[in-house]
């Protein structure tokens, strides 16, 4: 029997079925694919030498591991502006698309070991303004972000994101993808939005929600009705999966009033549209993330959660989980990346491999990955020897056991 590819291994896993075998899929969104190009980061981040996605792609191939897509993009936004890549630039993680001519990009070389983007955008309102760092072997640091002022600045952002929202119908790069990684397009929870177009800390973030709760609500009801709209453009293009970006929305940062008044209600209904499409719905919140999965559990309808991090950086039991909700939803997770893979050797990551599969591997609806990003200074042993035992000891029969499992 033909044996399934990475693409439909992790589909099939993600749609909570039983795939051939466990899908293996270590989160290294970013440090190590830029890391294994040998080159420095800012070759990557801010010229595309190769750009990241490229860098991916080749090492999900050299790791022999499942892939999952993450750098693609649906043109769209503004309906003033147009859907043409030789015309427009993404901000906001790719959120939306303005016309080039608007933004004025400044790189330069700071010195041997940094880097520098400055990004000056054009509006009737005035303009606003981003920097990062990029430093040799680290992915970018923001040194300013758009919004500095909120009363004077959101106006800005919000004409250039627009009142009435178009999308264009071509999922760039999944040509290139194929059937090596499944391809998965992110669209964000208000607080990860916020975040990351607010000046400052994490923590000024958190103030604006109780210094400005009025503007904080009229913005969420704005950026719910751009963000229906973006999933059901970023559907109709083609997306396997919708990913909700969550990494900040957890309890390591924010509180649960919080989570409910701003993160869940539009969580809800971006599963009720993908539901209504059977498009997968994906959630992903770093951290302390046991609450978040109970509340989504009871209210929402997501098909996959991950990475349910483990003491210490959170605070999920993955086997708890599982008994308790993986008839319902699949689970993505969750080996310690502070811990084994950084710090021991194979045969102890290993030992991790075999404790995960048989805390929540059997009856499918399962994806062995890390509790968070895999950090660039982490042994490639470590991270092959993960791999290796997942694709091992994951192997499924035709009931959703796994045979090849070593008894405890």
């Amino acid at each position: 029997m033909q044996q399934p590819t990475p693409r439909q291994r992790m589909l099939t896993a993600m749609r909570n079925e039983i795939p051939d075998r466990v899908p293996v899929c270590p989160d290294i969104s970013n440090m190590i694919p830029a890391r294994l190009t040998g080159r420095p980061f800012w070759e990557i981040y801010l010229h595309d030498n190769p750009s990241l996605g490229e860098a991916y792609l080749d090492t999900i191939k050299a790791l022999e591991m499942d892939g999952w897509y993450l750098y693609g993009h649906v043109l769209g936004g503004n309906g003033e502006f147009p859907l043409d890549a030789e015309l427009v630039r993404g901000l906001g993680y790719d959120t939306f698309f303005v016309p080039s001519e608007l933004v004025n990009r400044d790189v330069r070389q700071v010195n041997d070991d940094e880097a520098q983007e400055q990004l000056i955008v054009t509006t009737p309102l005035g303009d606003l303004e981003t920097t990062i760092k990029v430093f040799r072997s680290t992915p970018p640091w923001d040194v300013s972000n758009l919004i500095k002022d909120i009363t004077r600045d959101w106006p800005r952002l919000r004409w250039l994101m627009g009142e009435d929202w178009h999308w264009d119908t071509k999922c760039y790069d999944q040509d290139k993808v194929g059937e090596c990684a499944v391809y998965a397009l992110q669209v964000h929870t208000f607080i990860d939005f916020w975040d990351g177009v607010r000046d400052g800390q994490s923590d000024k973030m958190i103030f604006d929600f109780y210094d400005s709760p009025d503007m904080m609500t009229e913005i969420f009801e704005y950026f719910t009705a751009f963000t229906l709209s973006r999933v059901e453009g970023l559907i109709n293009a083609g997306v396997d999966e919708i990913l909700v970006q969550g990494s900040n929305s957890s309890m390591s940062l924010i509180n649960p009033d919080i989570y409910r008044q701003y993160v869940l209600p539009l969580n809800i209904e971006i599963c009720k549209l993908a539901n209504e499409r059977n498009c997968i719905v994906h959630l992903h919140t770093c951290g302390r993330s046991k609450l978040v999965v109970e509340m989504n559990m009871a209210e929402a309808s997501f098909n996959v959660i991950e990475p349910l991090e483990k003491p210490p950086g959170g605070d999920v039991d993955i086997a708890d989980i599982k008994r308790r909700f993986g008839h319902r939803v699949a689970l993505k997770g969750n080996l310690l990346t502070s811990g084994n893979l950084l710090h021991k050797t194979p045969a102890d990551v290993e030992e991790e491999v075999l404790e995960t599969l048989q805390a929540a591997g059997r009856g499918g609806g399962f994806i062995l990955s890390t509790g968070d990003q895999v950090g660039g200074n982490t042994p490639l042993e470590n991270l092959k020897a993960m791999i290796d035992a997942g694709r091992k000891y994951g192997r499924y029969d035709a009931e959703g056991n796994l045979p090849y499992l070593p008894s405890k």
